[in-house]
C-alpha cells in the first residue's frame, strides 16, 4: 500500500473512531466549557452575537475568545449540522488539513509518525471533545513551522504569516499569548549570545530576523490588548470574569505541579485524585514493560555506526515551545486558581515534546524500524485513558448494552450561571 493512501485511510479511520466515541458517550464528550462554545455558536447563528446566557440575560462571552465558536458556526452553516456535531467536524477537519500540510512539507512517512500522536488515548479524548484544544494544538504546530521558516528567511510573507498564526492562537485560547513571550525570549537570548543560540537551535538567523521578530511580537501584543479592551467594554472584565485570585500555598502548588508532570509521563493512564488507581498502576506497568522492551531492541539491533541522528532544528523549536508553555502555565497557576493543571491544560506542552520526539524518530530509518512495534503497542494500550477517570463503573453502566437504563445525554448548550475558570 502506498504511503499517501495509508495517510488517507488513517484520517478516515480517525474520523470514524471519533464519531464512534461520541456516539457511545452519553454526554457526547462535552463539559461545562463546551456549553459556552456551543451556546455562543448557537447565538451567533441566530444573529444574536457572541453572547451567552447569564442570570437570564444575554451577555458578551468574554470567558473564551471567539475563534473556536466562529469555526463551529462556519461548519454548522455549511453542513446544516447541529452545533454539537459541527464542533466534532471542526476538530477532525483541523487534524486532517494539518496532515495534508505536513505531508507536503516533510513527506508522507514522517507525517504518519507526526500524526500518530493523535492516536494516544489522551489526545483522542481531546480530539473527540468539544474543546478548542484540538484546533489550538494544530495551529500551535503551524506556528512552530512558521517560526522555523521565518528565522533563517525573515521575508515579508514569513513575517505576516507568523503574525497571523500568533493571532489565531490567541483567538482560540487566551493562553496563546504565550507564543509572543516565546519570540521575545528568543530575541532576548539572541541579544545575549546569538552564536550560541544559533548552535543550540541548529538554525542560522537571517539578516534582520530579530528586528522583524520583535516588530511581529509587538504588533501581536497590540492586537491582544485590543481584544481584552473589547472584552472589558462589552462584559465589564478583560477576561470575562475574575481570574487572578489567591491560590493554594506553595507546598500544595508544588504537589500539583509534580502530579501534573508525572501524569504527562504516564501515556497509558493518568492518576486521578480520590479515585481508584488500579488501571493507573496497570498502565504504568505496561509502559515500563514497553520501555524496557524498546531499550532491549536498541541494545540488540544498534551498532556503533548506527548511532542516533542529531536532533533537528524543527524538533528543537518544538521543545522550546513546549517548555516555554510549561513555564508560563505554572507561573499563571500561582496567581490564578484554575483547575489542574490537567490533561487539557498540559496538552500543548506534551504535544510539542511528543512532536519533537516523533520528528526525530521519523528522520531515521533505523529508529523507525526499532520504535514502530513498541510505539504501536503503546498507542493501543493508551486507550485505557478513554475510560472514565471518575465514577467509572457508574458511567460505563450508562453506555454498555447490558445496562438497565441509558441516561439521556446532558444538554451541552446550557452552562451554569457562574463562570468557570
Amino acid at each position: 500500500m502506498n504511503r499517501p493512501l495509508q495517510l488517507t485511510l488513517l484520517l478516515l479511520v480517525t474520523g470514524g473512531l471519533i464519531l464512534g466515541l461520541c456516539v457511545v458517550n452519553p454526554n457526547r464528550f462535552t463539559t461545562v466549557d463546551s456549553g459556552y462554545y456551543l451556546q455562543s455558536a448557537t447565538n451567533l447563528l441566530n444573529g444574536q452575537g457572541y453572547v451567552i446566557s447569564n442570570n437570564g440575560q444575554l451577555v458578551w462571552n468574554g470567558i473564551f475568545p471567539i475563534g473556536y465558536s466562529i469555526l463551529i458556526v462556519l461548519s454548522s452553516f455549511l453542513t446544516n449540522l447541529s452545533v454539537l456535531w459541527a464542533s466534532k467536524l471542526v476538530n477532525v477537519l483541523a487534524v486532517s488539513l494539518s496532515a495534508i500540510a505536513w505531508q507536503y512539507r516533510i513527506g508522507t512517512t514522517r507525517t504518519l509518525w507526526l500524526l500518530s500522536v493523535w492516536w494516544l488515548g489522551g489526545f483522542l479524548k481531546i480530539l473527540a471533545s468539544t474543546w478548542s484544544e484540538t484546533v489550538f494544538l494544530v495551529v500551535l504546530a503551524e506556528w512552530v513551522w512558521c517560526l522555523f521558516r521565518f528565522l533563517p528567511e525573515p521575508t515579508r510573507w514569513h513575517t505576516v504569516r507568523l503574525f497571523l498564526v500568533s493571532c489565531a492562537l490567541f483567538l482560540l485560547r487566551y493562553v496563546g499569548v504565550y507564543v509572543v513571550l516565546t519570540t521575545l525570549l528568543l530575541t532576548g537570548l539572541s541579544r545575549l549570545n546569538r552564536q550560541r543560540l544559533e548552535r543550540t537551535l541548529r538554525l542560522t538567523f537571517g539578516q534582520g530576523a530579530l528586528v522583524w521578530l520583535l516588530i511581529c511580537s509587538l504588533a501581536a501584543l497590540t492586537g491582544f490588548r485590543a481584544y481584552f479592551y473589547l472584552n472589558n467594554q462589552l462584559s465589564g472584565s478583560p477576561f470575562g470574569g475574575e481570574r487572578f485570585l489567591a491560590t493554594e500555598p506553595a507546598p500544595v502548588l508544588a504537589h500539583l505541579f509534580g502530579q501534573s508532570l508525572l501524569n504527562e509521563l504516564l501515556l497509558i493512564r493518568h492518576f486521578t485524585p480520590n479515585q481508584p488507581t488500579g488501571l493507573t498502576w496497570l498502565g504504568t506497568g505496561l509502559q515500563t514493560f514497553l520501555s524496557v522492551g524498546l531499550y532491549a531492541r536498541w541494545r540488540r539491533h544498534t551498532r556503533i555506526q548506527e548511532s542516533a541522528p542529531p536532533l533537528g532544528a524543527l524538533s528543537r523549536l518544538f521543545i522550546l515551545t513546549g517548555v516555554t508553555y510549561l513555564l508560563v502555565l505554572f507561573a499563571l497557576r500561582t496567581v490564578s486558581p484554575f483547575s489542574g493543571p490537567n490533561l487539557r491544560l498540559m496538552a500543548p506542552a506534551t504535544f510539542c515534546l511528543l512532536s519533537a520526539t516523533l520528528l526525530w524518530v521519523s528522520a531515521s530509518h533505523h529508529l523507525r524500524r526499532l520504535v514502530l512495534p513498541v510505539w504501536i503497542a503503546l498507542l493501543f494500550c493508551s486507550w485505557l485513558q478513554l475510560l472514565p477517570q471518575a465514577d467509572m463503573s457508574r458511567k460505563l453502566n450508562r453506555i454498555l448494552p447490558f445496562s438497565e437504563q441509558h441516561a439521556p445525554p446532558n444538554n451541552p448548550c446550557s452552562p451554569p450561571g457562574q463562570f468557570s475558570h
